[in-house]
């Protein structure tokens, strides 16, 4: 998959607000009119897998190689028409950017004095406790809040790869020989927040879990969990009525040998403690 690319790089300095004397940008031109999915630059061996939906634009985070990385369906020129714009928690030092090369067809950039984290909440229009979430996920021990250096892939004409290094270079490598990550196995495109974990814990095996949000404001939590032992599904299922009683959520289950799936629904008050036990202040 090496698609024919015909470009011109055009760097200009952008002044920027706040103090930040300014970076460097591109505008990206691709004459190539290939559309990729994005769902197919996952890493086979990702361990972590979450897709996020804002709008029209999505993203989907994994943990591959020790490494982080993001696909995201924006083109690369709409990506840097953002970045122009990011707020002075992302832009941490003048940004510079660099080419590394070409790497199966793909051209990779160099950003630095960026955190990835603040660059995708920015980019998605999330809220800041993303970043909350992703240190709960343990995503914050593989990238820490001081790592500056981005890797960026623009992947045709409707989709850019960022992360760290090898997260990038694993990303393009599946998205080219085919061995990607089960995607439609695994999440739902649908939810508003749908992630695969599979940390091969003592406990948990696997978990896939669904996060939907309603008009009316009403949050459906859907989850399938593999545990290690008929034990610890039982103690999660006394766990879990307990905890959603609480909360006054409804809570259903069904159980299959070390499988749970189950389906909690957060309403009125029941929200208001939902968001407590996730730490949103």
């Amino acid at each position: 998959m090496n698609p024919l690319m015909v470009k011109v790089i055009i760097v200009s300095i952008i002044a920027v607000s706040g103090g930040v004397a300014g970076f460097s940008a591109f505008k990206y031109y691709n004459l190539s009119q290939t559309a990729y999915s994005i769902n197919n630059f996952i890493p086979e061996n990702s361990t972590f897998v979450a897709h996020i939906s804002s709008g029209s634009t999505s993203a989907i985070v994994f943990s591959a190689n020790n490494s982080i990385g993001v696909s995201l369906s924006m083109s690369f020129s709409s990506f840097m028409g953002q970045l122009n714009n990011t707020s002075n928690s992302t832009v941490r030092q003048p940004l510079n950017i660099s080419i590394v090369g070409n790497y199966d067809g793909f051209e990779i950039y160099e950003m630095n004095g960026l955190n990835l984290l603040s660059l995708l909440v920015n980019q998605l229009n999330l809220t800041t406790n993303a970043t909350t979430y992703a240190d709960n996920l343990s995503l914050t021990s593989l990238l820490p809040s001081n790592y500056t250096t981005i890797y960026i892939a623009p992947i045709g004409f409707n989709g850019v790869l960022l992360g760290m290094p090898a997260g990038v270079y694993a990303a393009i490598a599946a998205g080219s020989s085919g061995h990607n990550f089960a995607f439609n196995k695994y999440i739902n495109p649908n939810a508003n927040l749908s992630f695969y974990f599979n940390g091969s814990t003592p406990i948990i095996s696997t978990i896939t879990a669904n996060i939907t949000y309603s008009q009316s404001g009403n949050i459906t939590l859907n989850a399938y969990v593999n545990f290690t032992s008929p034990v610890y599904e039982s103690a999660f299922i006394a766990s879990a009525a307990l905890v959603f009683g609480q909360m006054n959520a409804t809570f259903t289950y069904h159980a299959y040998n070390t499988l749970i799936e189950f389906t909690a629904n957060f309403t009125g008050s029941g929200l208001t403690n939902l968001t407590q036990a996730m730490k949103i202040p």
